[in-house]
């Protein structure tokens, strides 16, 4: 599903050369689905920079010797903190009290020890000394400056990729794109060969092929290769936007997903010979040391580097190669919104307002993200990352329903061989497989999907939860999603209002679907079939103003 997904958007925005927004004159009712676009794409940055701004923290904080979380003697640990070297009380590996003994169990204000399972000292680190976690959403606490000061590095360093546009962008995005494969090579080669390497291999290159039946981890691996991809974000189409007309998108759209995946299989070693080194050590089974989700990131993983040699070099490199990840995803969300807003407004591209348009946007996503940079911002962050799902899913059954069906098979088919040619290769690939699967499979797959996640879905629960989060979070996801009925119906409306025909209401939404007059490639050299045909000073008028379309 992902390739020919990530094949529709990009060849969408190599075709018009126009961003998220202004891309529209396709069907001008769906403009609202363009608008949608920019909303997601700014959410997911301003969230996303926590965790980027979360890398850069524990990157500063592996500069220091000994690592915060590698011993429990820091006035953030527990009662129950552990490290590996501590004696158990208990046969069992996985219930770890302190040294301390009673004296743990009788101090039960601690919440750990509530539970009497000991905790990790890079555990304890993350949830008291990094988060300063509360007790749930509905208690956002202090602003922690520590990571505010990280987040507003971040938007620097966004601020300045982005502020002369795909050019300047396209530079950071070298070393954002090649740095993380040096560091993860670097990692891989020690990770594989310290003790206990192979356990964890092991466990990584033999799963239990028994899952397979269980629907949630089609549903699970499905979601991975979504968001993995950048798909139904804006990003590949705005990005693609500044492609030549006449790119290969058909190896672009299998080389880079290629990558992506083995890029991801690589990094499996790197991860899972170090959780292997972790569990040699403990004593535990690997599957008992491995968690999912930011645990893994800023728990799991740190505590096993702390057991190597030289524990600040490996978790130097380690956050900085996360770092530049994190960075490497931002550039193209945030520049999607650039785009979409500049494109929209052209008076935004040249000149001083450009410069301040762009510092101005990357001010104001600072300043969205501080409530998540508060002792309760984490919840707020989860809280996010649950219900941004749906609307990717929907947008991506919008765009196939507009682009391809809506518009037409034929007329869709003509303008991608405009691009690549009808007898090339490139175009007897798109036509032995691409066309079939984006008009058919996708949609199918898109609509199975939702139909699995609205039947299995649990809503959010448990005391740092309460019910008005799941009410707010429906909320969230109808502000993104309302603009695409909203202006459909609107446009619909002042179409019919104002018609000066007598035509039946079916006649004037037929005609209301279609293009308008510049649709087509924007610039005129490339509109080389009849119907996208314009008067000379209209097509003079589609050429971006910086002619950035040929960056």
């Amino acid at each position: 599903m992902g390739i020919p997904l990530f094949c529709l958007e990009i060849l969408f925005g190599q075709f018009a050369s126009r961003g998220p927004i202004n891309i529209w004159e396709i069907n001008l009712l769906f403009k609202g689905l363009g608008i949608t676009l920019v909303i997601l794409s700014a959410v997911v940055s301003i969230y996303y920079n926590i965790v980027v701004a979360t890398a850069i923290y524990f990157m500063f904080a592996s500069m220091q010797d000994p690592l915060p979380w590698e011993t429990c003697g820091n006035e953030w640990n527990t009662c129950n903190c552990r490290t590996f070297d501590m004696n158990t009380t208990l046969p069992d590996p996985l219930m770890w009290y302190n040294k301390s003994g009673l004296d743990c169990i009788l101090q039960i204000t601690s919440f750990c020890c509530t539970m009497f399972i000991s905790c990790m000292p890079s555990n304890t680190s993350c949830s008291n000394s990094v988060l300063e976690i509360t007790d749930g959403i509905q208690t956002p606490g202090m602003v922690k400056w520590d990571i505010t000061l990280c987040n507003l590095l971040a938007w620097i360093v966004i601020c300045l990729a982005l502020i002369s546009g795909v050019k300047s962008m396209g530079k950071a995005g070298y070393f954002t794109a090649l740095m993380p494969y040096v560091l993860l090579t670097i990692l891989v080669v020690r990770g594989v060969t310290l003790k206990g390497a192979s356990k964890g291999l092991d466990f990584y290159l033999n799963p239990d092929v028994s899952k397979l039946r269980d629907s949630k981890v089609w549903k699970q691996a499905a979601a991975q290769i979504f968001f993995s991809l950048s798909c139904c974000t804006g990003s590949l189409t705005a990005m693609s936007s500044y492609n030549k007309f006449n790119n290969n998108f058909i190896s672009d759209s299998i080389v880079i997903p290629i990558i992506n995946c083995m890029s991801s299989f690589f990094a499996g070693f790197a991860i899972f010979s170090v959780l292997g080194f972790m569990s040699y050590n403990t004593g535990i089974s690997v599957d008992n040391v491995t968690t999912t989700g930011p645990g893994l990131t800023f728990v799991a993983y740190p505590e096993a580097l702390a057991q190597m040699p030289v524990p600040q070099l490996w978790s130097v490199l380690f956050f900085f190669m996360v770092a530049c990840l994190g960075m490497g995803t931002q550039f193209p969300s945030v520049e999607t919104v650039l785009t979409g807003i500049q494109d929209e407004y052209p008076t935004l591209i040249k000149g001083r307002k450009r410069l301040v348009f762009r510092i101005g946007t990357c001010v104001l996503g600072f300043l969205l993200g501080i409530p998540q940079t508060t002792q309760g911002g984490f919840y707020l962050l989860e809280w996010c990352d649950i219900f941004i799902g749906w609307p990717l899913l929907l947008v991506g059954f919008f765009q196939v329903l507009a682009i391809v069906w809506i518009y037409g098979v034929k007329r869709f088919s003509e303008d991608v061989y405009l691009m690549i040619g009808q007898n090339s290769i490139a175009g007897i690939i798109f036509r032995s497989y691409f066309l079939w699967a984006i008009t058919g499979a996708i949609p199918l797959l898109l609509l199975v999907i939702l139909a699995y996640d609205i039947y299995d879905y649990t809503p959010i629960t448990g005391p740092a939860y309460p019910e008005w989060s799941e009410a707010l979070g429906w909320i969230f996801v109808f502000f993104i999603m309302v603009w695409v009925p909203a202006w459909y119906v609107g446009k619909l409306f002042l179409i019919y209002r104002h018609r000066k025909t007598s035509d039946s209401f079916w006649t004037i939404l037929k005609k209301a679907n279609q293009p308008t007059a510049k649709w087509g490639p924007r610039d005129p050299k490339n509109r080389t079939i009849p119907r996208y045909q314009l008067p000379r000073d209209e097509a003079e008028l589609e050429l971006r103003p910086d002619n950035s379309y040929d960056a």
